[in-house]
Formats: structure tokens, sequence, C-alpha cells
């Protein structure tokens, strides 16, 4: 799957180039956004890639303008990019922003600030409820339909620059050209392609920072501090935690709380397991859901037949399709990022046990989604094998597919 950084520049009075506004964009359609990747999750492509490129090469050392929703400005990957050459602007956040949280936006965007960051605020931001990012912003965006002569006045008096946005014809520009600062849209500029990229060499770098991350966390509340500082991951765990994925008495609504519950081998495999959702799925969601099952049935025979194997049973089934789905060499990625060798094992040959678990996985996936006839007699042959019962094998099959397809949405 491949995507592109594109750029459209934004005007000011004068007709000269202010800045530009970066995005991602599908490859084949500059005007459409790659609903795959999840919105959060492009800020942080974003700022990766810009930081990569160089904002020389980006942008001719001119200003960027790069949209993030609320929640994701506590994301530490924007402090990749070049605090003065940036305007972040602001959009409604993807999750519910509470009182406690939003203290925490307003100190983290006042600490960007500090570091030479500017701020915009998108029409959505306008209104009393957030007037603090009113009074911190330098620019208040509005699309030409939306802009009226009192909100124009209204921005004007609180000293702020007037961004008129998605306009697309003479008429819209002759109509609010007295009285915006900024302009943009496609009657003025077209947006450009910098760089068009394939999501998989990405996400191999994105898993490989994630698992490297996690190799050094030594406590569950080291664990709860950084999941904490991410408002997309902490609704995730707690999505997570309250799923039928677990069985507990009352709902649970705290991050320390949940994390306690969770201990951390499962709050390892929920971070990696979050990680690989959120990329490796946009890049293949069917592979992705069949690797999900394996690791399930994977974790289930290992608790019935070799219980010191279960985490890694687990990962062995949640690896065991990445090299179709990213395009690499599989035991040479899971070395890469440094996966245990004992999980490696189960692909070299150098694990029989694990070897052997994952196959009797592999095969109960593979017979489920063919259904019908296969099914059952996979089951049957199956159960026969390991000494279980063809009731118990089949359910946790049938559980497995149900419990993807929630980490899914996850």
């Amino acid at each position: 799957m491949s995507f592109v950084i594109a750029r459209q520049p934004v005007f000011d009075k004068d007709g000269n180039v202010y800045g530009y506004e970066v995005y991602l964009r599908k490859s084949d359609n500059l005007e459409e956004y790659p609903k795959d990747v999840p919105y959060n999750k492009a800020t942080f492509i974003m700022a990766e890639l810009v930081a990569e490129l160089g904002i020389q090469k980006v942008s001719e050392g001119k200003s960027i303008f790069i949209n993030v929703a609320l929640d994701t400005v506590l994301n530490r990957s924007l402090d990749l990019l070049p605090a003065k050459k940036v305007i972040f602007d602001l959009i409604k956040p993807q999750v519910e922003v509470g009182q406690t949280l939003y203290s925490t936006i307003l100190k983290r965007i006042d600490e960007l600030k500090e570091k030479g960051a500017t701020f915009a605020i998108n029409e959505d931001l306008y209104s009393g409820k957030y007037v603090d990012l009113f009074q911190r912003s330098y620019i208040v965006e509005f699309s030409v339909n939306r802009l009226d002569e009192n909100r124009a006045s209204a921005v004007k008096r609180n000293k702020k620059l007037l961004l008129v946005s998605r306009i697309e014809n003479e008429e819209q520009y002759q109509k609010v050209k007295n009285f915006g600062d900024l302009f943009e849209g496609y009657h003025l500029g077209k947006p450009q392609v910098v760089k068009e990229f394939e999501l998989a060499p990405f996400l191999k770098t994105t898993l490989m920072r994630m698992i490297a991350a996690l190799n050094t966390v030594q406590s569950v509340r080291e664990f709860a501090n950084i999941i904490a500082s991410d408002v997309g991951m902490s609704a995730k765990l707690l999505r997570f935690v309250n799923s039928a994925y677990f069985t507990k008495r009352k709902e649970i609504k705290d991050i320390v709380q949940a994390c306690s519950y969770l201990g951390m081998d499962n709050l390892k495999k929920f971070t990696l397991l979050v990680a690989a959702n959120d990329y490796v799925a946009a890049e293949n969601p069917t592979l992705w859901k069949k690797s999900l099952i394996r690791a399930m049935v994977s974790e289930e025979i290992a608790k019935r037949k070799a219980p010191s194997l279960i985490n890694e049973a687990y990962l062995a089934g949640l690896f065991s399709l990445i090299d179709q789905i990213l395009g690499v060499d599989k035991v040479e990625f899971l070395r890469e990022v440094n996966i245990d060798e004992e999980i490696i094992g189960a692909f070299t040959g150098e694990n029989p046990e694990l070897a052997n678990i994952l196959q009797y996985a592999t095969r109960i996936e593979e017979a489920l989604s063919e259904g019908g006839e296969t099914f059952e007699e996979t089951v049957k042959e199956v159960s026969q094998e390991l000494g279980m019962s063809e009731m118990e094998l089949k359910r946790i099959a049938v559980d497995a597919e149900v419990r993807a397809e929630e980490l899914l949405r996850i």
C-alpha cells in the first residue's frame, strides 16, 4: 500500500507563499485521505517523514502547517519537527477529552510554544469551550463557506491572523480577500507530491522501535505512565481490558488499575498488539485477522499442552504471516526486531514443540476460514492428535475468531 506526502501552498495578501500545508494522501488520489490509516497515526507518520526529509525539501524552508487532533498533541513524535518552522493546526479530538486531560494538553501546547512552535485552531474549535486554545493560537482557520464578516471581525479584534481555506473559485476568493490574511484552496494552488512511500517499510521501522521500547520497561507503573501520555493508547487499553477478551466482575476505568489487572506479560502483549493493529492491519487486514486467530488458538493449545510456552505460542501465531503482510523475510525481520530466538525457532525448526503448536493452530485457522465440512474434519483430526475434545477445540477456534474481530475494532 503506497501513500504520498503532499503539500499545498498557503498565500498571504500579496500573493506570496506564506507556508505549505503538509498532509498524507492516497498515491492515486491527492484529494483523498487514506482512511485505512488511523488519524492519530497519520500525524506520527507525518512527523517521522518530515523529520527524515528535512524542512528544506518539504517546504523549501518555509513554515509548514500540519493538522493535529487535539488529543494527539501529547504525542512525543511532534518533538522530531523543527519547532520554529511548524504551525500546528489543531482540529477536534478523536477521543473524548476531559478536563484533566485538557489541562495536560494546554501545558503541552505551552511547552511546544516555548520551543518556537506556532498554533492555529480550526473552525471546529472556535467556541467558548476552547477559549484557552484560542488564546494560545496565532492563526484561526475557517473554510470559505463557514466564514462571515462577524466571525472575521471577532478574529481580528483579538489580533489573530485569519486563514481562509477551501477556496475553489475566483468568486469565493473575491468575497474573502479583503478581510482574510492567509488563503488556501485549489483555485489558488493545487497539492503537489513531496514524496511517495510504501507503508510496509515504515511499519517495519515502527514495530522495531515499539519492541525495543517494550524490552526496556521494568514495571507496571512505568507502563502506566507511558500509556497515560497517549490518549489514543489509553482509550484502547480501557476498551481492551473491558472487552470480551477478559472476564471480570466490574468495569475498569483507571489506567493504573487496568495495567495492574493485566500484569506485565499481558501489557507487553497489548502494546505490541495495538502497535501492529494500527499499522499492519492497514496494510492487509485479512491476513492480520488470520494472524490474530492463530495467536489465540496457539495460546490456548499451549495452555493445555505446554504451559511454559504460552507467551511464545501467542507471539509465534501473531508473527506467522508477517512475511506476507510486510513483504519481508520472516526470520530476518524477527531477528532485526529482537524477537526471542525461542519464538523464531518455531519458524526455523529449532523449537519443534513450539513449531508443532503453531502448525496445529494454523490448520485450525485455515479450516475455520473455509468452514463447513473442512472445519469439522480438521477439528476432528487435530483433536485426536492433541488428545483434546472436539467440542473444546471448536469452541477455542470460534472464540478466537470473535475475539480477533473485536481486537481489530479496538
